[in-house]
């Protein structure tokens, strides 16, 4: 009797997902499941979830099928975890930005002058991000697609990213035109003045060839920044600056 209880524990203890060791950190399969994630992502990116399918990403991870719905449950699965792994991805990247915008917006008595300084220093924050390392193409290429065509996926990236980060500015965007965060007028000049940075950043490639640049470093960078703060301005209709 004893050992068939130890034997019925140790069964449940291996289907959990992801397994822990007693100290607290993952069991040696965790690195499996990243890999899987981060392998799916190559093939999601470049394939579509209509196109891919587990046995090519259980090929190119190194595992097998059984893998795949032992960590995941199927393709949908996968699908949903690679979007949480670009989910946590871009809340490292807008983690700053959006406590910075939090932090100033709780005072209730910052000046125009102040909260246009506020929104310069965030809109030259995202500009210095066109010299960061690219985000890889596949995982791009997975975003826009769900850009276009959201499933359930998107929500994830929606609630965790995007839409966290758009609140956020939104608040500061209402404090100026003095329009509630939430209105659609407020939302509407949020996005305006975003597509400039959107396009720069997902469309570095193109963006360079058009101007016959090497980089965005340096001088040029400098002047990146000059145009999106005019953009900017006439996206909010503020005047420019005196």
């Amino acid at each position: 009797m004893h050992n068939r209880v130890t034997r019925k524990t140790t069964k449940r203890t291996a289907a959990g997902r992801p397994r822990r060791k007693p100290s607290g950190g993952y069991a040696p399969g965790e690195a499996t499941r990243l890999r899987i994630i981060r392998t799916a992502l190559d093939v999601f990116g470049t394939l579509g979830f209509e196109e891919a399918s587990t046995r090519r990403i259980a090929d190119r991870a190194g595992v097998n099928l059984a893998a795949l719905h032992y960590y995941f449950a199927g393709k949908e699965g996968v699908y949903r975890a690679c979007a949480e792994h670009i989910a946590a991805y871009g809340e490292q990247m807008i983690g700053p930005f959006v406590a910075r915008l939090e932090t100033a917006l709780a005072n209730p008595r910052l000046t125009r002058r102040q909260l246009r300084a506020l929104l310069r220093d965030l809109l030259d924050g995202f500009a210095d991000l066109l010299v960061s390392p690219r985000d890889p193409p596949t995982w791009v290429a997975f975003v826009l697609r769900e850009q276009m065509n959201p499933t359930a996926a998107y929500a994830v990236l929606n609630e965790r990213v995007s839409g966290r980060l758009i609140g956020a500015v939104a608040a500061l965007v209402g404090r100026l035109i003095d329009r509630p965060a939430n209105a659609e007028e407020t939302i509407l000049r949020t996005l305006a003045m975003f597509g400039p940075l959107v396009v720069f950043r997902r469309a570095r490639g193109a963006a360079l060839l058009a101007l016959g640049w090497p980089d965005f470093a340096g001088d040029r960078l400098a002047l990146i920044k000059a145009v999106l703060w005019d953009q900017a301005l006439g996206a909010l209709g503020l005047r420019p600056d005196p």
